[in-house]
């Protein structure tokens, strides 16, 4: 190494411009008033499925042609003292990419001696992926004083290793004088706040804060930002049935394959489970974005190997697009979720834009929702009751409870009730489902009680959501109220979906096995509705098969419809289970029922729904023909009544 006066040190640390305190604000990632160069994962760091994003530029602004400190004094011995005791890397650098001084701090952070790093370009020490900008930035300051802070790159340790440096330096048009900091640690913790643990892709922090970077350009570049809501249609049954481990590496392949299709400016994030998102940037037309969310489907639909599984995985994709740079983030990403909820409800394996009907809808489900809180404590809802008859005739056998809604502040002629269809679904996105639950729960057990009190002695039918079924308390809260009203577990029978059992099928059987155990029956609702609906009564602790309505509307016309209904209650009858044909309307499909050896119905033509002192329990009611019960306004379609 070339010998150095300590006039020529003093004046080097006279130049320096001091590193900036890291604590005030990120290193990298996040936005900060300055730019920095983005974090790109180097070659020695866990594998990643995401693309090197584009390197931004440091800051450059011009600056007085004399830097040095006019009360610095060449050969101070303090500020040779202070330039090689400092911890901070300090150096002077020439325009062509040669370090023509250093202080010792550089060997202690690099492992190199400071002879070797001299005599090397600096190119040949930085990492690949950061050269480039690097070089540019030293040129910047050519014949022509320049200033940068909050530039980071990384140079080779002596081990092979990689360090991250912090640098801020001005440049007087012939020569750079710097002084960095080694962030290399701090990076890394930063990385892992950042970045999804197992598949190494950016979290929802991360995610959204590239949102708002890609939004802000739009001023300049035009075009269209689009953020795509990946959910995975199957990934719970690959849990189920090949364990986590299995489930883990699909999750990995997936996050690889979603990289591999995208564009260097294009980020995939994980936000958890079996959600990923994907921010499209630089996208020319909404067309162009919804055909990035078919190709998604499309490449995922392609079998995945994992150890000696292969699977499918398909998805459904929610897509929301602005052209709008003032575009809240947050709100897109709930678009493109309500968008992918759209997608699954129409069967999946598909995408779904976000559009003005859309927004409709979700302004139409918060109104609802805002009302709905305060139904319970305004005693709005009502319990209605639906007898589950005989099909031979007879007295009822039980009674349905069906949940009511009816609304104080209704507009005259406008709403007189809602549809369970209508507002239970919404009840079943937020917690307000347990607390309408607990109070069905309650007010069905009161009504038992008060029955008994008159000599009727039937079970009360009442439904249960997938949230309550997957709440650890279920049997408690049952317990509970069968207690408070001195009641048997026989004077209650709990009804649940099939979709509510298999969200999570090992749950769902451990809480109804407790419920069962207690005494109260239970009965699988819209029985035959689905696939899985053959194998489901062997897995679960059950008393009653519900048939699906849709299947006795149309077996009257279609024999292969009916067959499948006979093999479902021959299938009840062999497990020792009562069938129950539901939704019975005619006297076609009462004839068919019996002739298919069904026992027990409920439908309008048997009882409609009513108040329990209207109802006709003690005595033979034989057919009601009347006209079903429905609502003075139909508010909206929906799935199952409760």
């Amino acid at each position: 190494m070339r010998s150095t006066s300590p006039s020529t040190n003093a004046e080097a640390v006279a130049r320096l411009e001091p590193v900036h305190d890291l604590g005030s604000k990120p290193v990298h990632g996040l936005s900060t008033p300055a730019p920095t160069a983005a974090a790109i994962p180097a070659p020695d760091s866990p594998p990643t499925a995401e693309r090197p994003q584009a390197l931004s530029a440091a800051r450059l602004s011009s600056v007085e042609p004399d830097l040095r400190d006019a009360d610095s004094k060449p050969g101070d011995p303090r500020v040779e003292r202070l330039f090689e005791m400092t911890s901070d890397l300090l150096a002077t650098i020439s325009l062509d990419g040669r370090f023509t001084l250093l202080n010792p701090a550089w060997e202690a952070v690099l492992g190199w001696t400071r002879a070797e790093l001299e005599a090397n370009p600096i190119d040949e020490l930085i990492h690949p992926d950061d050269v480039e900008q690097t070089l540019a930035l030293l040129l910047a300051g050519n014949h022509r004083p320049a200033h940068l802070e909050n530039f980071t790159n990384r140079y080779r340790h002596r081990d092979g290793s990689w360090r991250w440096l912090l640098w801020s330096a001005r440049c007087d048009g012939d020569e750079w004088y710097a002084a960095a900091k080694d962030v290399t640690d701090r990076m890394w913790l930063e990385r892992q706040a950042l970045r999804d643990p197992l598949t190494h892709l950016p979290n929802r922090l991360l995610l959204m804060d590239r949102t708002r970077q890609a939004l802000s350009r739009l001023h300049r570049s035009g075009g269209v930002v689009a953020l795509l809501f990946v959910d995975l249609d199957r990934f719970k049954a690959v849990n189920d049935n090949f364990g986590h481990d299995v489930g883990d590496r699909l999750l990995i392949a997936v996050a690889e394959r979603l990289a591999e299709m995208m564009r260097d400016s294009d980020t995939v994030a994980r936000l958890g489970g079996d959600e990923f998102v994907v921010l499209g940037e630089e996208m020319r037309s909404d067309e162009e974005a919804f055909a990035l969310a078919e190709r998604v489907v499309q490449t995922l639909q392609q079998p995945f190997h994992v150890g000696t599984v292969e699977v499918s995985m398909p998805a459904s994709v929610g897509v929301s697009i602005t052209h709008d740079a003032e575009t809240d983030p947050e709100s897109m990403l709930r678009e493109a979720d309500v968008a992918m909820y759209r997608a699954k409800g129409a069967g999946g394996r598909r995408p779904e834009m976000f559009d003005e009907s859309l927004r409709k809808e979700i302004t139409a489900h918060l109104e609802i929702e805002e009302r709905l809180l305060k139904a319970l404590p305004h005693d709005e809802l009502v319990l209605t009751y639906q007898p589950i008859m005989p099909l031979a005739g007879g007295r009822a056998i039980g009674c349905e409870a069906l949940v009511r809604w009816q609304p104080d502040d209704a507009e005259e002629g406008k709403i007189d009730e809602l549809l369970p269809s209508t507002f239970l679904p919404r009840a079943e996105e937020s917690e307000l489902i347990v607390q309408i639950g607990d109070w069905v729960l309650h007010t069905a057990c009161a009504q038992a009680a008060a029955w008994r009190r008159q000599g009727i002695s039937m079970p009360i039918s009442i439904n249960i959501s997938a949230r309550e079924l997957s709440e650890l308390d279920l049997a408690a809260r049952v317990q509970k109220e069968l207690s408070r009203f001195r009641l048997p577990g026989r004077a209650l029978c709990l009804e649940v979906t099939e979709e509510a059992v298999l969200r999570d099928p090992e749950r769902a059987r451990a809480a109804l096995g407790d419920v069962r155990r207690l005494g109260v029956a239970i009965a699988l609702d819209s029985f035959g509705g689905r696939e899985a609906s053959i194998t489901l009564p062997r897995n679960l602790p059950l008393d009653v098969l519900k048939l699906d309505r849709n299947l006795i509307h149309s077996f009257e016309r279609d024999r292969e419809t009916r067959a499948m209904v006979a093999a479902m209650i021959a299938l009840a009858h062999k497990a020792g289970l009562t069938a129950v044909a539901v939704g019975i309307e005619t006297n076609r499909q009462l004839a068919l029922a019996r002739e298919l050896d069904c026992r027990v119905g409920q439908g309008f033509l048997l009882h409609r729904p009513d108040a329990p002192e209207r109802l006709r329990l003690t005595g033979d009611t034989g057919a009601v023909t009347s006209a079903p019960w429905r609502p003075r306004v139909r508010l909206g379609e929906g799935s199952k009544r409760r």
